[in-house]
């Protein structure tokens, strides 16, 4: 199974083989260039683009979304590793709504 892991500062536990995305753009790099069967996904990655714009796991997430609607493949289980509750809800929403097999 290979694995996409973004977080600004968690490890994944021990035992688990992944990419790690510690900021927006590597997250993007690594979806780019790979395909994966599972997404951990933080919320807050402490990242900004060029104008100052946070870039969070949201940002991560509907870039996802944006690249099942144009054919490519993306990962088919996500798990969120926030403790942004607002954060979380908004992310989890997208996940059920675009992403989730119904």
């Amino acid at each position: 199974m290979k694995i996409l892991w973004v977080d600004d500062i968690r490890n994944p536990p021990s035992g688990i083989v992944c990419d790690i995305a510690r900021n927006y753009v590597q997250a993007m790099e690594f979806l780019t260039t790979n395909t994966y069967d599972a997404a951990y996904l933080d919320h807050d990655l402490s990242s900004f683009d060029a104008a100052g714009h946070e870039k969070t796991g949201y940002d991560v997430l509907m870039q996802i979304v944006q690249m099942r609607m144009d054919g490519r493949p993306v990962p088919r289980e996500f798990h969120l590793l926030t403790a942004n509750p607002v954060g979380a809800e908004r992310m989890q929403g997208v996940i059920e709504r675009y992403l989730s097999e119904h």
